[in-house]
């Protein structure tokens, strides 16, 4: 039983969670049914939170989550210095390799990408700023938790078989050793998923530097090339951020 629980914080928050995992807006009956609640229990909630500016509503009366949760996000000072310093590196390594590029933040179980520049190819792959994976299936989430510490990391490996988490054991240990992850993507033929930490002024990263390289014919930068670049990217971005002055509080 957990104690100090408020029922109508409880209430908005499953219904921006369910909301967030949902492609297409719900009717104020779809998010009851999908939440085992009355309308009449949810409805206030609705509302105040549409007021708010954190629920949007559609022309057939489906409510759909907005950004305002990642743009708070955002505006963290750490975040805000972060970005900062991160986006005028990114822009040089798209120029340099000719791929975009991406920064994405653990968040949860999950890595989600907060920054993005696109590469001066039209033939060059982007991710899309609020996407999201679970933090094993990702090329920047394996390599965030590369250097988590160990209590950390397994408690958001717990969920996963043992058998699976002694195999990532393992890769981990590879990329931490090499200093970066390198996968085919999970998702997209074709392209090959190249991320490493960034630490910032501490030992633990805040965030990971990515590139999404696309198979091309005729111009080809080698691996290895885009690994030094975006490497050298990276340690840029720390070295930066080291010598920053903290973003002010808001």
């Amino acid at each position: 039983m957990r104690s100090y629980s408020v029922p109508a914080l409880e209430k908005a928050l499953d219904i921006l969670e369910l909301l967030a995992r949902t492609p297409a807006p719900l009717t104020l009956s779809e998010l009851a049914g999908a939440l085992r609640r009355s309308t009449g229990e949810i409805f206030r909630v609705l509302r105040t939170l549409e007021d708010r500016g954190y629920l949007a509503r559609d022309a057939g009366d489906g409510y759909a989550a907005t950004n305002r949760m990642f743009e708070h996000g955002l505006r963290r000072p750490s975040a805000a210095a972060l970005l900062e310093v991160a986006y005028p590196q990114m822009r040089q390594l798209a120029v340099a390799i000719d791929q975009s590029c991406h920064v994405s933040v653990p968040s949860g179980g999950r890595m989600v990408t907060v920054a993005r520049v696109e590469g001066p190819s039209e033939a060059s792959f982007t991710v899309p700023i609020g996407f999201s994976m679970p933090i094993d299936q990702s090329a920047s989430g394996r390599t965030c938790l590369a250097w988590f510490p160990e209590a950390e990391r397994q408690r958001l490996l717990a969920a996963l078989p043992a058998r699976r988490r002694a195999a990532l054991s393992r890769r981990l240990a590879a990329i931490r050793r090499r200093g970066y992850e390198v996968a085919p993507s999970p998702r997209v033929a074709g392209i090959t998923d190249l991320s490493v930490p960034l630490f910032g002024p501490g030992p633990v990263p805040a965030a990971c530097l990515a590139v999404p390289a696309a198979a091309r014919r005729g111009r080809r930068i080698p691996l290895d090339r885009l690994v030094d670049e975006l490497r050298a990217a990276a340690a840029r971005i720390d070295l930066s951020l080291t010598r920053a002055p903290p973003a002010p509080e808001r």
